[in-house]
């Protein structure tokens, strides 16, 4: 299984509430799903920080850095085909309406992205 993750930072000055305005905004959830359907995942999600206790607690315990505002993850059995579709004029357009709508609360400078392998 191939995974996709990427975590994102709000924008600087952006209060948690306005994040989680366009986090969970209707648009956002369609161009996800859209994201998921023209790649062929075979699951996908789109979580959340929570602003706990529990959260501080581990900071402080383990003396780590500031968590991720939220994260979105999208899966493949096999991704041998996803730079083809990636480079499809549908998913140009798809990734570059994202990353507009993105760029309203998202610090994708301080944000990252990244693929992973199952290893069982």
């Amino acid at each position: 299984m191939i995974r996709y993750i990427n975590c994102f930072r709000k924008k600087p000055g952006m209060s948690d509430e306005e994040f989680r305005k366009y986090w969970c905004n209707d648009r956002f959830n369609e161009l996800v799903k859209q994201v998921a359907a023209l790649s062929n995942a075979v699951r996908h999600a789109k979580n959340l920080t929570l602003k706990v206790q529990a959260t501080e607690q581990l900071i402080k315990d383990r003396g780590i850095g500031e968590p991720y505002d939220g994260v979105l993850e999208y899966w493949w059995q096999d991704a041998s085909q996803l730079m083809e579709r990636y480079r499809l004029p549908e998913a140009i357009a798809l990734f570059e309406e994202m990353s507009q709508y993105q760029k309203q609360f998202i610090d994708l400078s301080s944000s990252t992205a990244f693929f992973t392998e199952d290893d069982r």
